[in-house]
């Protein structure tokens, strides 16, 4: 298996996110949940989790988006008690996602460097879509 922080996401997700204060750590991934990226401030396993709750909730989201009138999703916004989790799309089929330190953190700022990321590097952070092997994807 593939380390996803030793990779050069890895490294750009750490220089763009991993210093902005109030991130805890931040994770790249496919639409469908697929690690592509971390910072090195979450664990390999903890990344893959993080990415498949993260797909999971945009999911959600996007079923929110059509049931209030389907204009389009931008972001995801999850606040809990110890922390903030916010998605955000990165390029075609790709998704940023970061978990603040605290209640506290300045999500305008984190969310500002996640669109500044996004928007510097997008057209790179790209994500071929998966096509299932009964439909003549590739079994790799």
């Amino acid at each position: 298996m593939q380390d996803t922080h030793t990779n050069s996401l890895g490294w750009l997700l750490d220089q763009e996110l991993g210093s902005v204060e109030g991130v805890r750590y931040a994770v790249l991934m496919s639409s469908d949940g697929l690690l592509k990226a971390r910072t090195a401030t979450i664990g390999q396993d903890d990344g893959e989790k993080f990415a498949a709750l993260t797909a999971a909730l945009r999911a959600a989201g996007k079923a929110w988006d059509e049931f209030t009138g389907g204009a389009g999703m931008r972001q995801l916004l999850i606040e809990s008690v110890g922390c903030i989790g916010l998605t955000t799309t990165a390029a075609k089929n790709t998704m940023l996602s970061v978990c603040t330190t605290g209640p506290d953190a300045d999500v305008g700022l984190i969310s500002h460097h996640m669109v500044r990321l996004a928007t510097r590097v997008g057209h790179e952070l790209v994500t071929e879509e998966r096509v299932p092997v009964a439909e003549g994807g590739s079994s790799a």
